[in-house]
């Protein structure tokens, strides 16, 4: 180019730079279009948690719908899973799989545990995936989900045939549809407009839940609540033109949330020992005080013995299913009569798991540990995100991040669990990368401003 070329260029005038094109009518059809079967899609999956068959075991309704709508999400949505976070949950996933399939092979596992082992976890990432793609980037099919779960969680009240559920059916049912239906409400805009209101709910349904003797879901509500409560001073603070939080003063909010749970916990033993939440509650209580392993372990006895199955065995594991009639006999003889697995009599000799961490631990090995550390961190991550921001769904991220800190440690995976958890991990996920619209969007708008400068550096240099 010669000095004459350059000139011209320098003193020609600009180009305007293109007008954007606008949408056509066409494209915005097959967006409200798409729009309309992914919400569809978010409500009536759940809702159909209460149906299912019997193939090797339990299947859900609810799973080979999410089945069928994945090859048409990973063709049109698909490229979302090559972002953020859920690539490497998709990874922990697979290495649990990898790791239950190398131990089952290596402990000659029968047919009929392994299929059922590997549908387990299978299933989980498979649904995982179709969940991502449906729910991530919109609050609205979060909340859509959430409604149809709790529907068709107490709809499984009238199909269910397990007569556990019968004497105690807010524990082992309609506890935590219910829960789940109290907290949708919380955080509508209608129970924002008095911000004491989703405490004030949620609080009243946790404090149910003790009365009813459902400690666990009692202290997972509560704790959500009064996360909410410091949240809410937090976020008002900040948007109030207060400074951001410090490092102590978010200790200062967990150490109160400690206490908080020591409070509670010392209420529930109060109101037990006195027999104000019945005389069932009392005898649970005196069972369970009087084990050597405390209130908490007295409880849960099951996590002693596999404690020690993992130590047996901490790198391979045992197996799906995994049976050994040492460990089944370790139970009875360490467990109170008030144990959760008292009231759960099975003929089998399953080695004895009630943690989601231990259990995967015990059948998988270490390679099934990783995916629940991850799990804690994007609890820690997405609550750590909320504590400042004005999101309306937080009380949904509390509680199924305190839930889910619950699972990992105190409860089974149980076949509903193949749904709830991955839901549970897309919510953390978008708690902890795509609830910051202040800053995707200033990137957004960033980003034409940089691409014209760059066409315009261009056409200057030739």
């Amino acid at each position: 180019m010669t000095a004459r070329d350059i000139r011209m260029a320098l003193t020609s005038p600009r180009r305007p730079a293109p007008a954007p094109e606008r949408a056509r009518p066409e494209r915005a059809r097959v967006d409200a279009g798409s729009s309309v079967v992914l919400n569809g899609l978010a409500f009536f999956a759940p809702l159909l948690v209460f149906a299912e068959i019997n193939l090797v075991g339990r299947l859900f309704i609810t799973e080979l719908l999410l089945l069928a709508a994945l090859p048409v999400l990973l063709l049109t949505r698909g490229a979302m899973l090559a972002r953020g976070s859920a690539v490497t949950v998709i990874v922990l996933l697979l290495l649990w799989f990898a790791g239950q399939v190398a131990t089952d092979i290596a402990r000659q596992t029968p047919f009929l545990d392994y299929s059922r082992g590997w549908a387990k976890i299978g299933f989980t990432t498979l649904n995982f995936m179709a969940l991502y793609l449906v729910l991530t980037g919109s609050r609205q099919r979060i909340r859509l989900f959430v409604l149809g779960l709790a529907l068709g969680g107490l709809l499984v009240f009238f199909t269910s045939t397990v007569e556990a559920a019968f004497s105690d059916p807010w524990k082992f049912i309609i506890g935590l549809p219910v829960t789940w239906l109290v907290v949708l409400v919380a955080q509508t805009a209608w129970a924002r407009r008095f911000w004491p209101m989703p405490v004030v709910l949620m609080g009243m349904v946790g404090t149910y839940s003790m009365l009813m003797g459902s400690r666990a879901l009692a202290g997972v509500t509560l704790m959500a609540a009064v996360f909410v409560m410091l949240q809410n001073i937090a976020s008002l603070r900040r948007s109030s033109g207060g400074r951001a939080l410090s490092p102590l003063r978010i200790a200062l909010f967990l150490a109160f949330g400690l206490v908080a749970s020591w409070g509670l916990l010392t209420a529930y033993e109060t109101s037990a020992a006195r027999g104000w939440l019945g005389t069932d509650a009392q005898e649970k209580l005196f069972w369970q005080k009087s084990s050597e392993y405390g209130l908490l372990l007295g409880g849960r006895s099951e996590i002693l013995v596999s404690l020690e199955a993992i130590g047996d065995s901490p790198l391979l594991g045992h197996g799906s299913w995994a049976k050994n009639v040492y460990y089944a006999a370790q139970l009875q003889d360490i467990q109170s009569p008030g144990s959760a697995a008292a009231f759960l009599v099975s003929d089998t000799d399953l080695i004895p798991t009630h943690s989601h961490l231990f259990g995967a631990w015990v059948e998988a090995g270490i390679l099934g540990v990783p995916i629940w550390l991850f799990a804690l961190w994007l609890v820690v991550r997405a609550l750590s995100n909320v504590m400042t921001l004005r999101e309306p769904i937080v009380p949904l991220v509390a509680l199924f991040g305190f839930m889910l800190l619950w699972d990992i440690i105190f409860s089974p995976f149980g076949a509903d669990r193949r749904i709830v958890f991955p839901f549970v991990m897309v919510v953390l996920l978008m708690a902890g990368d795509r609830l910051r619209r202040p800053q995707v969007q200033g990137a957004e708008a960033y980003a034409p401003a940089r691409r014209s400068r760059i066409a315009a550096a261009r056409l200057h240099h030739g």
